[in-house]
């Protein structure tokens, strides 16, 4: 690779991570210092710019750590001189952090179920045709653990490869792998983590590229031998690193024993309800973020933000919808008609299912 080149995407790589909106566990705050005074400047430019996943104003922020990318590579490029720092060697230090860092976090969500959770009652008795691509597909993912703890296992394999000399650039093919399908997946199913992904991709590309003796010898090329030598104090600076993020991504799960989303305890009420003696609503669901859910008859859906303070009763923020268990009853601007909980549990979706011999079920 071009040294130039090299350095430039080394300054890009830094910027990037630390421009990215992303919602960090223990160490957010040093990331919202550093963003907050970019965030400051591009508001007073336009102050309707929004700084979250797959907005304007993100990529805006991504675009910015390309220029200053490039703009800082001098300074890159005298700090290696000063301290005897092979570029190519801090060039996939820099990446393989980056990629430790985003395969451990997405492996150890869905090995929690954090991630592909299994589906809310309301998705579950939306109509296929009504749902969005987006969830229809984390729906279905969703509804199979063993799928989505395997997805898990990878990733956090991936992500521990990258620790050891001998197979970092196999760990570079697997990733290349795994973001490649995560950005066909987003852009086929059009969600909205296209600009994360496919940095990630872009990354995974380059610090495999890094590698080119490897790449020569896969296909018969002469090769020449390269040492790198790294002190034990750069050992312990890795594996360091390694715990911390370890503890980042682990945090969350710690603090509230959460370890299978899918069995962590929702409100005591949450579910699906068949409402009867209403010609507008033909169920009701209580989500497990706080919202009371109404179905129509003609398949469309309201929700309403609820205020749960009373143990038995929920009561949206606006008044309008309440509902009451001590008789099982929801009260619909001030007229009350019983309602009578649906099995979800049962439904095929959630019933996990094997069959060697297709006509076991066919």
């Amino acid at each position: 690779m071009k040294e130039h080149l090299k350095l430039s995407f080394i300054g890009i790589a830094i910027w990037w991570i630390l421009l990215l909106p992303f919602d960090y566990a223990l160490f957010d705050w040093i990331f919202k210092l550093v963003q907050k005074v970019f965030i400051g400047f591009l508001k007073i430019v336009d102050e309707d710019l929004i700084f979250e996943t797959d907005t304007y104003g993100t990529y805006v922020l991504v675009a910015l750590s390309i220029l200053l990318g490039v703009v800082c590579s001098p300074i890159i490029n005298r700090i290696c001189s000063r301290y005897k720092w092979s570029s190519t060697d801090l060039l996939r230090t820099i990446l393989a952090s980056i990629l430790f860092f985003f395969l451990f976090k997405y492996g150890w969500d869905k090995l929690t179920k954090v991630q592909f959770y299994a589906p809310e009652p309301n998705t579950l008795y939306t109509p296929l045709g009504k749902l969005s691509k987006d969830i229809a597909y984390w729906s279905l993912v969703g509804s199979s653990y063993p799928y989505t703890v395997a997805l898990g296992i990878i990733e956090v394999l991936t992500a521990l490869l990258l620790l050891f000399k001998r197979t970092r650039f196999l760990a570079s093919l697997l990733a290349i792998v795994i973001f490649g399908q995560v950005v066909l997946i987003n852009f086929s199913f059009d969600i909205s983590v296209k600009l994360l992904s496919g940095s990630l991709l872009v990354f995974s590309l380059v610090y495999s590229a890094s590698f080119l003796q490897n790449w020569k010898s896969i296909f018969g090329f002469p090769t020449a031998l390269v040492q790198s030598k790294y002190s034990r104090k750069h050992q312990v600076v890795k594996f360091g690193f390694a715990l911390l993020v370890a503890i980042e991504c682990t945090f969350p799960t710690l603090i509230s024993n959460n370890w299978n989303d899918d069995r962590f305890p929702r409100l005591a009420h949450h579910g699906a309800y068949a409402v009867f003696g209403n010609r507008q609503v033909k169920q009701l669901f209580i989500h497990r973020q706080h919202y009371l859910i109404l179905q129509s008859w003609d398949d469309e859906f309201k929700d309403y933000k609820m205020d749960t303070h009373l143990p038995d009763q929920y009561t949206s923020i606006d008044g309008e919808i309440s509902c009451r268990w001590d008789k099982n009853q929801v009260i619909i601007q001030n007229d009350t008609f019983p309602i009578r909980r649906s099995s979800i549990k049962n439904l095929p979706l959630l019933t996990e299912s094997f069959h060697a011999f297709s006509d076991e079920f066919h």
